[in-house]
Formats: C-alpha cells, sequence, structure tokens
C-alpha cells in the first residue's frame, strides 16, 4: 500500500523559510524556501544579502562538477518565481532574471530551484538562462519520504543519480513536452544527487534543455509519524486535487 502525506500533497509550496525544521514529522511539506534568492552551496553567494541558508530547512547542497571535460562547471542555484524580475552580481558575474526567458517559463507565483550553468573558464551560456546542474542534498535526518517535481524536461539527461551514497537504476527521465512536470518519489533518504537538464541537447543543439527542480517534500524520520498514512481510498480522493502521477520507490536505502 502507498503513502500518502495529505498535508504535503495539500500544501505544496505554502510553506516559508524555518517552518519545516520546527514542525512534526506528520505536517511534512515543501522544502524549497519560499522567497527568491541564491541558494548557499560550496560556492560562495554572488550577492551575500541575497543568500539563502536551507540548513533551518533541515538539508545542504553541494554544487558538483556538471560535465567534467565537456565545457561547464559547477552551476549555481537559485529560487526563482518568474513572476519578478530579479539580478544577481559579483565575482564578475551578472546573473538576471525576466519575467520571461528563453525557454523554461515555470507559472507565476511558484517558487523553483532554478540552476544557472557556468562554463569552465567562467561565462554564463545563453546570459544565464541556461538551467542545468547537478547537485548533492543532504539531510540532517534521514527522510522518510522524498519528492521531486522537474519541470520542462524535454530532452534525455535529467534525473536522480545516486540516493544515499548509492546509484539508482532507471531513475533518468524521459523526454517530454514543453512545459511538463514529472515527478519521482524515495524512501529513508539521507542523501541524493540529482542531475537538471543536458548542456549538450541534441534536441536543442543551441540552447540545451534547461530543467527546474520543486516539490522536494519530505517527512523526517526523527518524529513519529501519526495519522497520516492513507489507503487507496485517500489516493482515489487526491486524484480529485490534480495530482500527477509519481514514479515510486520503496526504498531508497
Amino acid at each position: 500500500m502507498h503513502k500518502l502525506h495529505f498535508f504535503a500533497a495539500m500544501m505544496g509550496t505554502a510553506l516559508g523559510l524555518g517552518v519545516i525544521a520546527g514542525a512534526p514529522a506528520a505536517h511534512a511539506g515543501s522544502l524549497i524556501p519560499t522567497q527568491e534568492g541564491e541558494i548557499k552551496t560550496n560556492l560562495a553567494c554572488l550577492d551575500p544579502s541575497k543568500c539563502l541558508s536551507t540548513t533551518s530547512l533541515g538539508y545542504t547542497v553541494t554544487s558538483l562538477d556538471f560535465d567534467g571535460a565537456g565545457g561547464y562547471a559547477t552551476s549555481r542555484l537559485f529560487v526563482d518565481d518568474s513572476a519578478t524580475s530579479n539580478t544577481y552580481q559579483g565575482q564578475g558575474l551578472k546573473v538576471s532574471f525576466g519575467t520571461k526567458d528563453a525557454g523554461t517559463n515555470t507559472k507565476i507565483n511558484e517558487y523553483w530551484l532554478r540552476p544557472v550553468a557556468i562554463t569552465e573558464n567562467d561565462k554564463l551560456p545563453e546570459d544565464g538562462q541556461l538551467e542545468v546542474g547537478r547537485f548533492l542534498f543532504e539531510f540532517t535526518n534521514v527522510m522518510s519520504e522524498i519528492t521531486l517535481d522537474f519541470f520542462d524536461v524535454e530532452d534525455i539527461g535529467t534525473g536522480v543519480l545516486l540516493i544515499n551514497d548509492k546509484s539508482v537504476d532507471n531513475m533518468m527521465l524521459k523526454a517530454g513536452k514543453n512545459n511538463n512536470i514529472q515527478a519521482l518519489t524515495f524512501y529513508d533518504v539521507k542523501s541524493f544527487e540529482v542531475q537538471l537538464g543536458n548542456g549538450h541537447s541534441q534536441k536543442f543543439p543551441n540552447y540545451g534543455d534547461g530543467v527546474n527542480l520543486s516539490g522536494i517534500k519530505g517527512t523526517s524520520k526523527a518524529v513519529p509519524e501519526a495519522g497520516t498514512t492513507f489507503g487507496l481510498g485517500a489516493l482515489a480522493i487526491a486524484g480529485m486535487f490534480g495530482l500527477r502521477q509519481r514514479k515510486k520507490i520503496l526504498s531508497a536505502g
């Protein structure tokens, strides 16, 4: 029987910084900060005044080399709402997000993790609008369930590479239509490594395939769950609210 955390499904990204860390496990919600800025990683933020720490949400993020000799280095990661324009400047780089970009445009008033590709020689492909990157998420506590939503996967190359430092099979997503959303759900997760987008896309050779990430919902095993496991009847009810079909992995450990 699959589990559905009803609160997480209904609340989505309604919770902001610092809320999840103090909430009981039964009240799981989005782990995406609900304010715009650059996620603090192993890279120093371009603008320290716009740097977002995720430690209060119970995890850290490390940016990894995207494709080695392929020309791309470690990407930066931002929280973006397409309803507003933002500029981040520092360290010789200037990243600007308009209310509409070249290819990947999420709905307004939704917060998505937006990677920004950087080349080995510190250049910004597509003026900072190439949304590709590889990142390691590490949680303070084991998460009994983690769900990831991927926006606008239109070519191969996007998916989850490692769970708890172990490789996983068949977790690379298939190419879909424009603005599609695909989801993966894992259980018993202490860390995961994810790859977003394809900088050397065969389908989009001049622009690459940019992908955003959201819907990171988690339930920590540090606090016992109570009253949050629903049966097949609840799944049917959830379908009335437009929940997308999710690919589930029974155990990530």
